[in-house]
């Protein structure tokens, strides 16, 4: 009986060590594949899949680039220069949340109905 058991549990380990195996294989084909289609979409300068199909109708879309993110940050409060290099993806974010609630405030006082969003682009 604990023969049979042990049978098992190694059964088991190599059956683990195989999906850990293929999923490893599986996670470099994926990252890959992504890198394939960053060079692809940057070749033909493609919309990000979420703008893709805003250009062909009736709908127009403004885009807007803030160049200056980290000084708009600076502005706002003098603790954010070290967060700069330490969390530059975080405050990217916090400051993106507070251009938009500005622009949804600024466009709802003037009366127009907008759908304002961030979309990241490579």
């Amino acid at each position: 009986m604990e023969t049979i058991g042990l049978v098992l549990v190694v059964a088991a380990l190599v059956v683990l060590g195989m999906a850990v195996v293929a999923l490893v294989r599986l996670r470099r084909e994926l990252a890959a594949t992504q890198g394939q289609a960053r060079e692809l979409a940057e070749r033909v300068k493609a919309l990000p899949p979420e703008l893709v199909g805003l250009g062909s109708g009736d709908r127009h879309v403004i885009t807007v680039e803030l160049l200056n993110l980290f000084e708009l940050a600076h502005k706002e409060n003098a603790l954010t220069r070290p967060f700069t290099a330490l969390t530059p993806r975080l405050l990217r974010d916090v400051v993106h949340k507070k251009i938009i609630g500005r622009v949804r405030e600024s466009l709802s006082a003037q009366g127009v109905e907008a759908d304002v969003r961030v979309h990241r682009v490579r």
